[in-house]
């Protein structure tokens, strides 16, 4: 069970805890991208592979060693794949998390200008290799960024399930698309998280797009600056709670939960959900699965994720 030691402090973990991926991470901080080929080459397993590109990407702000690789190897469909997906999330990184209003025009400007070019290598990518799932969802993040039409932005959630139906990093992605805070309303993103989880049997890690559907919905009224929202308003709904609580047994909660290599996110996700909704004890559980590297959101949605996240272990007695 990952607990806090002593001397440890919370960080971001861009692996999510996964070793393998953590050493890619080196690899690719190395410019040593055969190593990171290698692996991909390697792993058959769609939802794994869509796993280690993301995590591997996440955080870029340095794109030498993926222009290493496609200078050397300009006809490999994983150079392209990774370079893209490096892109979108350096482009992220120029635009930074800030709302929209925060955001200069030069920010913008260079944000856009990145995910173009991104999306140059991952369409590369997908001529190249036409059966890869994971280049669809770096486009679906580049689609919520650009602000793409949403029958484009569904083209693409198309491809991605089409590829691997069991996609979770794809149906996170476009669930953000059609949320009210990007590129959709609150109705759109609803209908979509529903047809997911009509047939999902119990111990599905999709449960958790129940909790992200909710912090999206509330972040949306939040920055639309709908006076009666709150957190501690929204997330103590009675509907809203129960909604949560039976995605959690679902899931989490199940005997029959799946394993997934997004579950520390995930369970982040619940953990949160459950700090705004005052559920301390199921609060507690989770925070116990939790070790001390985590990702930035949610946490970032209360403040300064470390410091939130650290502020959030406390409040029920946990260092």
């Amino acid at each position: 069970m990952p607990l806090f030691g002593k001397q440890t402090k919370p960080f971001i973990d861009h692996a999510r805890g996964d070793a393998q991926a953590a050493e890619l991470r080196k690899s690719a901080a190395a410019l040593d991208w055969a190593a990171v080929e290698s692996a991909l080459r390697s792993t058959g397993d769609r939802t794994r592979r869509e796993f280690l590109v993301d995590a591997v990407a996440l955080g870029s702000t340095d794109l030498k060693w993926v222009d290493r690789w496609v200078q050397e190897r300009p006809d490999e469909p994983l150079a392209r794949l990774l370079w893209g997906a490096c892109g979108v999330h350096y482009a992220w990184h120029v635009r930074s998390g800030a709302e929209p209003k925060y955001v200069s025009s030069d920010q913008m400007k260079g944000f856009h200008e990145w995910l173009g070019h991104a999306e140059d290598q991952l369409q590369h990518a997908i001529v190249l290799d036409p059966n890869d799932s994971a280049p669809w969802i770096a486009l679906l993040w580049s689609a919520v960024g650009l602000g793409l039409p949403l029958e484009e932005a569904t083209s693409r959630w198309e491809n991605v399930s089409r590829l691997n139906p069991q996609t979770e990093l794809g149906a996170l992605g476009y669930t953000t698309f059609v949320s009210a805070r990007w590129n959709g309303s609150h109705d759109l993103m609803w209908d979509f998280i529903r047809k997911r989880l009509a047939n999902e049997p119990d111990g599905s890690p999709q449960w958790v797009l129940v909790p992200d559907g909710h912090f999206e919905q509330w972040v949306a009224d939040r920055m639309a600056g709908d006076a009666d929202v709150h957190a501690s308003r929204y997330f103590q709904q009675p509907d809203v709670q129960k909604d949560i609580n039976d995605a959690y047994q679902k899931y989490l909660g199940s005997p029959a939960r799946r394993p997934s290599p997004l579950e520390p996110q995930n369970r982040e996700m619940f953990a949160c959900a459950f700090y705004l909704m005052g559920a301390r004890d199921l609060l507690h559980k989770e925070l116990e699965q939790i070790g001390p590297g985590i990702q930035t959101l949610p946490w970032g949605y209360l403040g300064a994720p470390l410091a939130a996240y650290q502020s959030v272990r406390e409040s029920v007695g946990l260092k």
